[in-house]
């Protein structure tokens, strides 16, 4: 067996680790409910303007994200669609019609509970119909995507909405919302625009109570689990899990009762550990920086359930994140790496279905390059796009991908004929995907990267994520947005002794070298942190390391 994935000691020597990574939280440490409805309804004396980045409006709760912010922002979304027929993308194959129901998840935190309310309050104020999952559960987000999908294939003209702030901490909060292709919001200038207004002069903002919403057929409880739980079968081949066993974790977020329903259904032999909703994160360990994240790709977050995998004589435990668009778990090698475990599903995908040979394989600029030389084994091309899922969307509703992913452990794939499956992260189908592969090859998701490292040689790599000061993060912003710049600055240099082979400037700032060495500087979309990501091809990432430097004095970003 070939896997050699980092130590925690490892982890720690490459970031500034924060002493309380990987221990879980004292009582006294926790949110609690009180108090973040207390929060959550005590308007600040100056409000944060909404702004609608990577996956949405977040901000801490009683800060930058309140009750105003969620009913300025639906007010919006309803005053768009009202103006336009939809609050999401204009699509050229889905003909005009009257707006539809509008479906409404919620992820387990305490704030997402009174957010979900005040939203769908408003929803139903302005007319429309909002269906939530009945008894007040949670929904991920990829089954608001289905629920959108299915909806359309009937011919109702429906779009959603999410409140989550997906992997963030317990009082972190956030809102999305989901076109009518299912898929990420991509036109939401308009919709900062006029929440903002709002958000200063509320007068205009429509609501109705959440019982008269339910008595006049405003407000629907509806069952959204069974419907995406019983498609399952058409995206995962369950044949091939007969004898095999394996466990599941939610980690405290809103896939709780997934993998269970999921096991009854199909009739696996799939133990789910610390399976209830933890809406304070007091089950889960702090991630690097002492924060409690719900990254299930981060070996800090993982250490919640270490020995669990064990302990259950599993040869995979599965995880994700707050609202189950990430996949995350540990197998024999240790905790999986996402770029490790996109490389081995995209070429198990290739041997497994039966796709159209023209299908590409879907990765962002921070993704590992390893998956191009996987790609020409299999005779595919490669599609590489700015991070976030919302660059996916029209090529996963067109069959254009065997698999869209990003190295933040995010990955979508067709139905097993084809057709599109739902146009977001999907972290239950991804969790699944992997025990189907080690159910079809008897191998871990190590030990098959280590077939993959020794076909097209070993590719080291790795994300360090560092605290972003505001004269940094202003610095790489700048530079994003002028493209022009960053070639001047570049024109004629040699990094780490190499020749820049190419340059791209979008989300960040990538440069390749041409020794396929490449390094990447972009800043979070939804926290105050710059991601640093390198990899070399070869065993050692010193050449990316010292690029990585060199490209900071060189773009001006060594700053304090």
């Amino acid at each position: 067996m070939l896997c050699a994935p980092p130590t925690m000691a490892a982890f720690r020597e490459r970031a500034m680790t924060h002493s309380l990574a990987g221990t879980r939280p004292a009582a006294q440490d926790l949110v609690t409910q009180a108090d973040m409805q207390q929060r959550y309804f005590s308007q600040p004396p100056e409000l944060a303007p909404i702004k609608n980045g990577t996956s949405g409006h977040r901000g801490q709760t009683g800060a930058g994200f309140c009750e105003a912010h969620v009913a300025a922002m639906t007010q919006a979304l309803c005053d768009i669609r009202k103006q336009r027929g939809t609050f999401g993308p204009d699509l050229a194959d889905l003909p005009a019609a009257a707006p539809g129901p509008i479906y409404l998840g919620k992820d387990v935190r305490f704030t997402s509970d009174f957010a979900l309310q005040t939203a769908a309050e408003v929803f139903a104020g302005n007319g429309f119909e909002v269906r939530v999952q009945r008894d007040g559960r949670s929904t991920p987000t990829p089954v608001i995507s289905h629920a959108i999908l299915a909806a359309q294939a009937r011919g109702e003209n429906a779009e959603g909405a999410v409140v989550t702030a997906s992997h963030n901490p317990p009082d972190d909060a956030g809102y999305k919302s989901n076109g009518r292709d299912g898929g990420p919001n991509t036109r939401t200038a308009a919709i900062d625009e006029c929440a903002n207004l709002l958000l200063h002069d509320s007068s205009a903002i429509k609501r109705l109570d959440w019982q008269a919403g339910v008595r006049q057929g405003r407000i629907v409880e509806v069952d959204l689990q069974g419907p995406y739980v019983e498609d399952l079968q058409n995206v995962i081949d369950f044949s091939v899990f007969k004898g095999a066993r394996f466990a599941a974790t939610p980690l405290g977020g809103s896939a709780h009762g997934y993998y269970e329903a999921v096991a009854a259904r199909y009739g696996l032999n799939l133990t789910v550990v610390q399976p209830d909703p933890d809406p304070a994160s007091a089950t889960r360990t702090y991630d690097w920086d002492g924060k409690l994240r719900g990254d299930p790709s981060s070996p800090w977050v993982m250490a919640a359930v270490a020995g669990l995998r064990e302990k259950c004589g599993v040869p995979f435990l599965g995880a994700n994140d707050n609202d189950a668009d990430r996949f995350g778990g540990e197998d024999s090698c240790g905790v999986l790496n996402p770029n490790q475990v996109l490389c081995v599903l995209f070429d198990q995908l290739c041997r497994i279905r039966s796709w159209d040979t023209a299908r590409e394989i879907g990765r962002t600029i921070g993704t590992s390059h390893l998956i191009d030389r996987i790609a020409a084994e299999h005779g595919r091309g490669v599609h590489e796009v700015d991070v976030g899922f919302k660059w996916y969307v029209q090529g996963l509703r067109n069959g254009r991908y065997v698999m869209a992913g990003e190295e933040s452990a995010g990955l979508s794939l067709p139905r097993r004929d084809g057709r599109t499956w739902v146009t977001e992260k999907d972290g239950i189908a991804a969790v699944l995907l992997i025990m189907e592969v080690i159910a079809r090859t008897g191998k871990d998701i190590g030990t098959l990267y280590g077939d993959l490292t020794a076909r097209h040689g070993p590719h080291a790599y790795e994300r360090v994520d560092t605290p972003a000061s505001a004269t940094r993060k202003a610095r790489l912003g700048w530079l994003a947005r002028n493209p022009s710049e960053v070639e001047s600055l570049l024109a004629g240099k040699r990094i780490a002794g190499q020749a820049i082979e190419r340059v791209r400037v979008g989300d960040g700032v990538k440069v390749v070298l041409q020794s396929g060495t490449w390094v990447l500087k972009r800043a979070s979309g939804t926290e105050d942190i710059i991601k640093d990501y390198r990899e070399v091809c070869g065993d050692s990432l010193e050449q990316a390391r010292l690029a990585s430097q060199e490209l900071d004095q060189l773009l001006g970003l060594n700053l304090g």
